[in-house]
């Protein structure tokens, strides 16, 4: 079982360190998504002893700071460049948000992962990847399937009924997303 000792408050978070067979586990108490990311970044950088300057052409340091102090929101192209400029795997830093997120061990998030991409490997997941791309680019993705006529008819009965879009939606065992659609149909 995990052995947990208390840390001070750190900007404004308390947290506690725990260690469990598969490592370190970090216990923060209130931290969205944006903060767990800031945490993780700051750490690294303190870690490699390096400044908002070492991320210089890779995001301003205005977004750096904002990211820094979970204000904003990193999209996939900026972590991969922050990664890459920090010389750290783009997965190691996402598994030490995810570890803050998931109150585990950075390591067994990376063994879950491990174990869900062989299954995936395993069910001819990367042939399926290769298939959607021709000539070195994103093959274009066909088209949802036709709203099927009957359901439109059902839901536009059910409106005229009186009946809400979610009650539409549980009644029929149809996703609000799709109940919504038709909706406007009637």
């Amino acid at each position: 079982m995990a052995i947990i000792s208390k840390y001070p408050t750190i900007n404004n978070y308390r947290y506690l360190v725990g260690h469990c067979e598969y490592g370190s586990i970090l216990h923060f108490e209130k931290l969205n998504v944006k903060e767990e990311l800031a945490v993780t970044l700051r750490a690294i950088r303190q870690m490699k002893g390096l400044g908002y300057e070492a991320l210089a052409g890779t995001i301003s340091q205005s977004n750096l700071s904002l990211l820094e102090q979970g204000k904003i929101q990193a999209t996939l192209p900026t972590l991969v460049k922050i990664a890459e400029t920090l010389d750290i795997n783009l997965l190691t830093l996402l598994a030490l948000c995810l570890a803050i997120r998931d109150k585990e061990a950075p390591e067994h998030l990376i063994k879950n992962a491990q174990k869900e991409l062989q299954g995936f490997i395993e069910s001819g997941g990367l042939k399926i990847m290769e298939d959607q791309i021709q000539d070195g680019a994103l093959k274009k993705r066909s088209r949802g399937t036709r709203a099927d006529a009957q359901r439109v008819s059902a839901v536009v009965e059910l409106k005229k009924r009186g009946l809400t879009q979610a009650e539409a939606a549980r009644e029929l065992g149809l996703p609000t997303s799709t109940v919504q659609r038709y909706w406007r149909k009637g």
